[in-house]
């Protein structure tokens, strides 16, 4: 699974190295929604990986960058903003995770 995040990575990056051959920032909004769909294409080939939840973190990953391209938000902002996205992906899964496989655990092995 960590090989698919590395690819994930390198694609991210590689739209970053592209994005400065191009001064234009409706371009650069073309590369962050085609390093978008790189990402769902390697995401969906492993059936192991929550595609939902990879999705909604890297979508709103590309709607921040989007913003910050074409400045609609200075990049303090977005930084805020990842850090936040990031806190409500951790605090979402330890809260629908944890209580339930509680509560089977507790049921099937009496």
């Amino acid at each position: 699974m960590n090989k698919v995040w590395l690819q994930i990575f390198a694609a991210m990056v590689g739209g970053s190295v592209v994005k400065s051959f191009f001064p234009n920032s409706l371009v650069w909004v073309g590369i962050d929604i085609a390093v978008f769909g790189i990402a769902y294409l390697i995401l969906r080939r492993h059936a192991n990986i929550d595609l939902k939840s990879s999705m909604e973190f890297l979508g709103g990953l590309t709607v921040v960058s989007i913003f910050t391209d074409l400045g609609m938000m200075s990049e303090v902002m977005s930084s805020i903003l990842v850090l936040g996205l990031l806190g409500w992906m951790m605090y979402k899964r330890r809260r629908q995770v944890n209580p339930k496989s509680d509560d089977l655990r507790h049921k099937w092995h009496k």
